[in-house]
């Protein structure tokens, strides 16, 4: 489920193009080996996302108060003061999708991996028809849930709430997740979200979800209503040694 390019082949931005512009209908992972450098930096990407593929930049984040500010970029690194947040820790990752508490979210999510660990730190990968494949084989009755049941997600001053099926098949599918950020608004609904976090956490152990490694330097993109993803936990000696640079797009 991974499409590599590499920036040392010719004509590479014309075959970006079209692979990023492809992400509004495919589960696929985007990744551009090298993409990164003091020439194709932060403002390279914005210009390139922006004018060449005609997406639109959606600043929203949350910060680490749950505030609502608005950055061209957003750093998830290993900083110990905020380690009780996933984007800041060094543990594992949930299978999860960004920005699900916004009902108008961004589809396209670019990152830069601008400092790697040694060890671990690798992508999880989950695309939404092969998690709907395994539902209806493993736990019928939990897709049917997850289909039917509308739960509100929502984040900071509950000014930001998507209610959604946490998975939709109409218009090709999409998928909300943030176990966390999910209400648990009454028996059923938390019951759901814990079978479905088991029912992940699980998975997480087969075939059926990727392992993408990225270095220094490398960039890689995806459509975040596709599929979900998380992330292995690292190994540091000292705060900011791993730093992955987001950015949200709509198409």
């Amino acid at each position: 489920m991974f499409t590599e390019l590499h920036y040392e082949c010719e004509d590479i931005e014309d075959q970006i193009y079209p692979a990023l512009l492809e992400l509004g209908e495919i589960e696929e992972v985007i990744v551009i080996r090298k993409g990164f450098n003091e020439e194709r930096d932060r403002s390279y990407w914005v210009n390139f996302l922006s004018e060449k593929c005609n997406f639109i930049l959606d600043q929203r984040h949350y910060d680490f108060q749950a505030d609502l500010q608005k950055n061209e970029w957003w750093e998830i690194s290993n900083q110990p003061d905020k380690e009780n947040a996933y984007a800041y820790s060094t543990t594992p990752q949930p299978l999860h999708t960004d920005n699900a508490w916004f009902q108008d979210s961004a589809e396209i999510n670019f990152f830069i991996m601008e400092k790697q660990v040694a060890k671990g730190g690798e992508q999880l990968i989950y695309p939404l028809s092969r998690l709907v494949n395994d539902l209806e084989k493993k736990d019928s009755s939990l897709l049917n849930d997850l289909l039917k049941t509308k739960v509100v997600i929502s984040k900071g001053d509950d000014k930001n709430q998507n209610i959604t099926p946490i998975i939709t098949l109409e218009d090709g599918g999409k998928i909300h997740w943030n176990y966390y950020r999910t209400l648990k608004t009454d028996d059923f609904i938390n019951e759901l979200c814990e079978r479905f976090f088991s029912f992940l956490s699980n998975q997480e152990k087969t075939n059926s979800v990727d392992m993408l490694r990225c270095e220094t330097g490398d960039c890689f993109a995806f459509n975040d209503k596709k599929l979900l993803h998380g992330r292995t936990s690292f190994e540091t000696t000292g705060p900011r040694q791993r730093i992955l640079i987001q950015s949200m797009w709509k198409i």
